[in-house]
Formats: structure tokens, C-alpha cells, sequence
């Protein structure tokens, strides 16, 4: 197997672009009102969180790299990496709205609108490469089983915040 260096330059430079904007909107709501927040025990630690956030780029990276080398159709592929790039955005600007005006209730109702775009980019997966579709169904599940259960419970725990 010959590696496309044109597709891997393409998709370290997407993932690097979003994490980019990412850590430029973040600000310092994640080390000064987050840690402040009423949490179930369930709750992984901010340090995990940072594992998981490099393993979704990873993920999204392989993903992209797979839809550019696999998937054979331009327009497929175009689907495909627009769905991919807008749900990696959303995320990032979920981050920013939960930080920045420091709402739980804006945590949980922006991960219940994220599922939306979360699923037509995995549908659009499953139907142009199912190894990019299983690879990236553990960042899906993820969101659905543990993310929008925590902000559902951070939300009432924190229903002042």
C-alpha cells in the first residue's frame, strides 16, 4: 500500500486548522468556571478529556485520509469531507458557547443539536467506506452515550450555571 501524501497533507490540515480555532476559542473558562461545576461521579477527568480530544482528531484525520483515497466519486468525496469539516466546526464552537457564556443548558442543548450533523456525517460514511464509518462510529457513540448524558446531568446538577 503506497501512501497518498496529498490526502495525508489534507487531512493533518484540516484537523490542524479546526484545533487551531479551537484553542484560540476556548479561552480560560475550561481552567476557571469549569472545574467549579457540580459533576456526576461518573464524570472522567479533564486530563481524559484531553486524551479523547486527540483520539476524535485522530479519528477525523484517518477519516478524511480514507474519503480522499477510497472513495472514488469527487462529489461523494466532497459530501463526505463537508460533513466531516461541519461537524468538526460545530464541535469547536460548541466548545466556544459552553465556555464562553459559561451555561450548562447551553452544553446540553448544543450537544442534542450537534446529533443532527453527527449523524448525517456518519450516514454518509456508512454509505462511502464502511472502514471510515466503523472507525469513526466510537466518536458517535461516544457523543451519544456519554456526552449528552453528562451535560444532560451537569445541566441539572448546575442548573444556576
Amino acid at each position: 500500500m503506497t501512501v497518498n501524501w496529498t490526502a495525508v497533507a489534507i487531512s493533518v490540515g484540516i484537523c490542524s486548522m479546526v484545533a487551531i480555532l479551537e484553542g484560540f476559542l476556548t479561552g480560560d473558562s475550561l481552567k476557571t468556571w469549569y472545574p467549579g461545576l457540580r459533576k456526576p461521579d461518573w464524570h472522567i477527568p479533564l486530563w481524559a478529556f484531553v486524551i479523547v480530544g486527540v483520539l476524535v482528531y485522530v479519528i477525523n484525520g484517518f477519516v478524511a485520509y480514507r474519503v480522499l483515497t477510497e472513495v472514488p466519486s469527487r462529489e461523494d468525496q466532497l459530501v463526505a469531507l463537508t460533513a466531516l469539516v461541519v461537524v468538526m466546526v460545530l464541535n469547536t464552537l460548541w466548545n466556544y458557547a459552553f465556555l464562553e457564556y459559561q451555561s450548562t443548558l447551553i452544553g446540553f442543548l448544543g450537544v442534542v443539536g450537534f446529533l443532527g450533523p453527527l449523524l448525517v456525517l456518519q450516514t454518509a460514511l456508512f454509505a462511502y467506506d464502511m472502514v471510515a464509518a466503523w472507525t469513526h462510529i466510537a466518536y458517535t457513540l461516544w457523543v451519544i452515550a456519554y456526552d449528552l448524558p453528562l451535560f444532560y446531568v451537569m445541566w441539572r446538577l448546575n442548573p444556576e450555571r
